[in-house]
């Protein structure tokens, strides 16, 4: 995965909602390194990465973070893709339930998550601290 490009496409995507301060090159490489082969990412046939999406799991439940689309690519099956993909990958590592944590403030979001059978979990606040 190109982590530069990453980055750009998550900066640009979530805009505010994207910690420069938590998401560095180094903590994403190392997050990596602990969770090979879950991540996805989609390019065109020339190489350039139109989307990314992050996996890991804990031994327990898998995580989906900072999964994005290039605008101009949405509404393609791409974020689908990457998802089933990734889902696939945690399967194989027996882990058969997940979270997905996304940001409120993406138009849209929310609803194509659920429409590809993500539930929204109203009871429950992710919490954050710096430590």
């Amino acid at each position: 995965m190109d982590l530069d490009e990453a980055l750009k496409l998550w900066r640009i995507s979530f805009n505010v909602g994207f910690s420069e301060g938590f998401e560095t090159k180094e903590i994403l490489i190392r997050y990596l390194n602990r969770n090979p082969e879950l991540s996805s990412v989609a390019c065109t046939k020339s190489g350039e990465i139109v989307g990314a999406l992050m996996c890991g799991h804990d031994g327990r439940r898998g995580s989906i973070y900072n999964t994005a689309v290039y605008e101009k690519y949405r509404n393609k099956g791409i974020g689908r893709k990457m998802e089933q993909r990734s889902l696939e990958e945690l399967k194989k590592a027996g882990i058969t339930t997940g979270f997905l944590f996304i940001n409120i403030n993406n138009p849209g979001s929310e609803e194509f998550w659920n429409s590809i059978g993500w539930a929204t979990i109203s009871n429950i606040k992710y919490l954050y601290k710096e430590f």
